[in-house]
C-alpha cells in the first residue's frame, strides 16, 4: 500500500508545473529539498513500539525496490541513491 501511495505521490509532484517551478526556485536559492512521510496505524501514537506480527504470519522484512522513475526523482531533488556509502574512519590513537 505504501509503495502505491509513494508512486502516486511522485506522479502528482512530477505532474505539477507549480510544484516543480517552486522546487526549482528553492534549489536556485541554495535550499536542499527533503520530503519526509510518516505512517501510523489507527490508534498508534508516534514513537510507540511497532505492533507485533499477527499470529501465523512470521515477521519479515519488507521488500525495498527502486525503479528508474524513483532514481530520477530522487536525483532531481538532490539525492543520489546510487552513490556508495562512505565508511566513517575510526579515531586513531591520541598523539
Amino acid at each position: 500500500m505504501l509503495g502505491a501511495f509513494g508512486r502516486a505521490l511522485v506522479e502528482a509532484i512530477n505532474g505539477s508545473s507549480e510544484i516543480s517551478g517552486a522546487a526549482r526556485r528553492l534549489r536556485r536559492e541554495g535550499y536542499s529539498l527533503h520530503l519526509v512521510l510518516g505512517c501510523l496505524q489507527e490508534g498508534q501514537t508516534e514513537g510507540a513500539e511497532e505492533p507485533a506480527a499477527p499470529p501465523g504470519n512470521p515477521a519479515r522484512k519488507p521488500a525495498f525496490r527502486l525503479d528508474g522513475k524513483d532514481v530520477t526523482f530522487l536525483k532531481s531533488i538532490g539525492i543520489d541513491p546510487t552513490r556508495s556509502i562512505r565508511r566513517r574512519r575510526k579515531p586513531g590513537p591520541a598523539s
